[in-house]
């Protein structure tokens, strides 16, 4: 992956997300999810290659379980 940033809202449609509550909720709850990167005043952004390890580990995670 590159070093790119996200956008909140490119999070939020990759993890098929409605609102801001529900990112909110992940990042308090899961502490593996990476926190946000504040990129501006009121702009936030994620680092790419971290979600999606973050990702590929509730990946490995689910295939674990079943």
């Amino acid at each position: 992956m590159t070093n790119t940033i996200l956008s909140k809202q490119e999070v939020k449609t990759l993890l098929h997300f409605k609102s801001d509550i529900s990112l909110y909720t992940l990042e308090q709850k899961d502490k593996i999810f990476q926190q946000k990167i504040k990129i501006g005043l009121r702009r936030v952004g994620y680092k790419t290659d971290e979600v999606y390890s973050w990702l590929e580990s509730r990946k490995v995670e689910r295939r674990e379980v079943a």
